[in-house]
């Protein structure tokens, strides 16, 4: 069986080859884990005008608590509901022309049956914005994941495209991306965990993500990816819809509270799972 860092360090043999971005990385996942205690869509969490700024050279970083409620069973025909604890650590660093921004998120859940079931699940994200200033510009992306919970010992993704600013203003904005990426993905059989299916096809991957100040202390944050592809194999397309609405409170300029839903529909899953996921978070971020 993987082991959380087996299935997160796949990612750092993609970082830039120079010891500043590896050493971020792995920083980063080193507090991740220990902020949790031990996909989708990703919601970055920090203040995304910094992005455009015409300053540079600076760090932003973000990290969240939650309170969690999902269904994120092993079979179609035995859902339950699990509660549990989420932590998640975003850190970006602006350069001149761009930005590296990642993305880090660890989730532990217990069962609401007798059985009381222990899983975990998470992901680390990183993405590079080029020409992060310009109102169309470029990123590249690789993620790793994992989810016990739904018998997925690890997904692997990589892949680039363009992103353009439809809207581009201070207390409200709205960009959309499109490109191409490359999945692997293992998953092992409800009946025989032993049999792992592995599948490796390339998918077509867009998205819609914005935020608008509804005050000036409340902040709403929604991100939707569509992430499709033919699998030669099955000989037929596979889609997968992921999204997170964040809703955010502010307390004073470090420290929010957060009410976030999030789900997923895969219309032809792998195995033998349920089609549609959700999840349901409330807790409190601190950002700098």
């Amino acid at each position: 069986m993987l082991t959380d860092l087996q299935v997160f360090f796949p990612l750092y043999a993609f970082l830039p080859n120079f010891a500043a971005m590896r050493t971020f990385l792995l920083t980063c996942f080193v507090l991740g884990l220990m902020l949790s205690g031990p996909v989708s869509g990703q919601i970055l969490r920090v203040n995304k005008n910094n992005l455009n700024a015409d300053s540079s050279r600076f760090w932003l970083g973000a990290f969240t608590f939650n309170f969690n409620l999902n269904n994120r069973s092993v079979s179609a025909e035995n859902e339950n509901a699990f509660i549990g604890l989420t932590a998640s650590a975003d850190l970006v660093y602006v350069a001149d022309k761009n930005a590296y921004i990642l993305i880090n998120q660890i989730n532990y859940f217990t069962s609401s049956d007798q059985n009381g079931a222990f899983i975990s699940t998470g992901y680390a994200h990183f993405r590079i914005n080029w020409l992060r200033k310009k109102r169309l510009s470029y990123e590249n992306y690789v993620q790793t994941q994992y989810d016990r919970g739904r018998n997925m010992p690890q997904r692997v993704l990589m892949g680039g495209g363009i992103r353009y600013r439809l809207v581009d203003e201070e207390k409200k904005k709205l960009i959309v991306g499109t490109g191409a990426m490359f999945e692997r993905e293992r998953w092992k059989e409800p009946e025989n965990e032993s049999n792992i299916i592995e599948k490796n096809f390339w998918k077509n991957s867009s998205y819609i993500n914005g935020f608008i100040f509804i005050t000036e202390d409340v902040k709403l944050d929604i991100i939707t990816y569509y992430q499709g592809g033919y699998d030669y194999e099955a000989d037929l397309f596979r889609n997968r819809i992921n999204g997170d609405i964040v809703l955010s409170f502010n307390i004073n300029k470090k420290l929010s509270f957060n009410a976030e839903f999030s789900g997923q529909f895969e219309d032809r899953p792998i195995i033998a799972i349920n089609k549609f996921i959700y999840s349901v978070k409330n807790g409190i971020k601190w950002a700098f």
